[in-house]
């Protein structure tokens, strides 16, 4: 082997220090320096998964914001099928007109005692239930029948009975059992 030279003695001994300082600068600066790094990747992944969560969180509060309000829409609606027992009489008036659009000509209409309801959250309700008479054609019936789906108000069939009569033919009677909801108290 052959002997090295002063030069390559001091080549090798900055080798051996700039190496020192190299391992020492990995050590020191580098290492922890990564390790930080990888802490703050790790928070800012965290952080980009809350927000993930969050935009889930608005977007499904905005579907339900417009479900409540598609809700709240409709109850209202609801709410102004339902009589109070001032229009009561209005009610019976409209249903009386019902049947002149369907060209009924003998029409008796008389109320129940009204039925004690129920409460709905804040809403009270009675049911009153409604007698109505009718001499008239099939045809014109029918109408009638569609005329009361198509009321303002909130009016249910309950029960329907047809009595044929040949001496007032082609009319029949017919007795229609109908409710109302009345709305009695709005917390």
């Amino acid at each position: 082997m052959k002997k090295l030279g002063n030069k390559e003695k001091a080549m090798l001994k900055y080798f051996g220090i700039f190496a020192l300082i190299a391992l020492g600068f990995q050590y020191t600066l580098i290492q922890p320096t990564r390790s930080k790094i990888a802490q703050k990747k790790e928070e800012v992944q965290k952080i980009n998964d809350e927000i993930q969560r969050a935009y889930e969180f608005l977007r499904d509060l905005n579907k339900i914001r417009e479900e409540a309000d598609k809700m709240e829409e409709l109850w209202q609606i609801f709410k102004n099928k339902l009589p109070d027992s001032k229009q009561i009489p209005i009610l019976l008036n409209a249903l009386a007109n019902v049947a002149n659009k369907a060209n009924i000509n003998y029409v008796s209409i008389n109320t129940k005692p009204v039925e004690m309801g129920e409460q709905q959250g804040s809403l009270t309700y009675n049911r009153l239930p409604i007698e109505i008479t009718l001499r008239c054609r099939y045809r014109n019936l029918g109408e009638y029948l569609a005329n009361l789906r198509d009321m303002p108000r909130l009016v249910k069939v309950e029960s329907l009975k047809i009595t044929r009569n040949k001496d007032i033919l082609p009319n029949v009677d017919v007795m229609i059992s109908v409710y109302t909801y009345v709305l009695t108290n709005e917390g």
